[in-house]
């Protein structure tokens, strides 16, 4: 985990300079609120740590070379996207192809999804493939979409490994736990430079959408790695609450925009961060709520499964959670009227 953790770091220094001269950083317009040009190289940094760390994780055995071929791929789109936006189609073509190399050659695929509905295990039989790429991009353009505010996909990426990790510790998946471990040390590497700190309120290094689609895709993999192992048989759903905040984020905010006869895929200020700071918090504090809410519901998860919760209570109480989170987002600007809390117009810059 040291060495994870300082690779990151010490790439992040070396590539900053280069980044600046090749044009790869980040111009506040439109929708970006930042000042100055900050440097697109968390992710490159990340992927550049894991592939030289990763072969001393000797319990990775056959899946090191799947899993080190879908990092280049996905992270080679996100610095050529980056560095000259690609088409939604080029940018889904290479992230369904990252999915089918975990589903192929890792032979990583949601086969069940536990018993969801206390009629026993729910098996996807012909459907497991599809089911399994689209649940894989789904993370990878949920990160993505989440990665508004400095800190915060990184952070909720490091609560989600760490769940992940526990899980894979307490089911006694050494390789899990091993992969889990390594990339959170990597990604808070990253954080070194992307939180705001007492002497830095400003992210001095961002993600990009290499770091930002690489991160949703370790998670996907990590996720399935654990969820469908027959060892210790760690629940699919309790992935489900671990990554709750950026999928609940993104399928709102995706129905939200079909609903208004818009496409999903063009990007606004509705996302769960700009809500919050919409209500008036600062960007410190929206951080620290959304921070908060992924380690609630990575433990909710993961003591469901630890303590033997059924796996239908957890799903139904998902669900429910789900709900509220809709009507809150749908409504909150009556309900804070009510409630005489203050409402801004726009959201304050990062």
């Amino acid at each position: 985990m040291l060495v994870g953790f300082f690779s990151t770091a010490l790439a992040i220094l070396a590539l900053r300079g280069w980044a600046t001269d090749v044009g790869l950083v980040d111009r506040p317009y439109g929708r970006k609120t930042h000042q100055g040009h900050i440097p697109l190289v968390g992710g490159l940094a990340i992927a550049v740590s894991f592939v030289a760390v990763s072969p001393f994780a000797k319990s990775l055995g056959v899946q090191l070379a799947p899993l080190v071929a879908a990092t280049l791929l996905v992270v080679t789109t996100g610095l050529v996207d980056d560095l000259r936006p690609l088409s939604a189609l080029s940018r889904f073509f290479s992230q369904i192809v990252a999915a089918v190399v975990m589903v192929v050659w890792a032979g990583l695929v949601v086969s069940d999804v536990g018993n969801l509905w206390g009629a026993g295990e729910v098996h996807l039989n012909g459907l497991a493939v599809a089911f399994t790429v689209f649940c894989a991009v789904g993370i990878m353009n949920a990160m993505n979409m989440i990665d508004g505010l400095d800190g915060l996909a990184g952070g909720v990426g490091v609560v989600a490994l760490f769940w992940l990790c526990l899980g894979a510790q307490a089911a006694g998946l050494e390789r899990g736990a091993e992969l889990a471990c390594l990339l959170l040390s990597a990604v808070a590497g990253f954080l070194l430079f992307n939180l705001p700190l007492p002497w830095r309120r400003r992210a001095t290094v961002f993600l990009g959408d290499a770091g930002s689609l690489l991160l949703g895709f370790l998670l996907a993999w990590c996720s399935v790695d654990l969820s469908q192992n027959s060892l210790g048989k760690f629940y699919p759903i309790s992935t489900v609450w671990i990554l709750g905040v950026p999928i609940m984020d993104t399928v709102y905010i995706m129905l939200r925009r079909m609903a208004r006869g818009g496409s999903p895929f063009i990007g606004d200020r509705r996302h769960i961060h700009h809500t919050l700071q919409n209500m008036g918090l600062s960007a410190s504090e929206t951080l620290a709520v959304l921070i908060g809410m992924s380690v609630v519901f990575g433990g909710i998860g993961y003591l469901g499964w630890f303590f033997r919760v059924p796996e239908t209570t957890l799903c139904f109480s998902f669900l429910a959670v789900f709900l509220v989170y809709c009507l809150l987002r749908s409504g909150w600007k009556p309900l804070f009227r009510l409630l005489g809390l203050r409402i801004l117009d726009s959201a304050p810059s990062k």
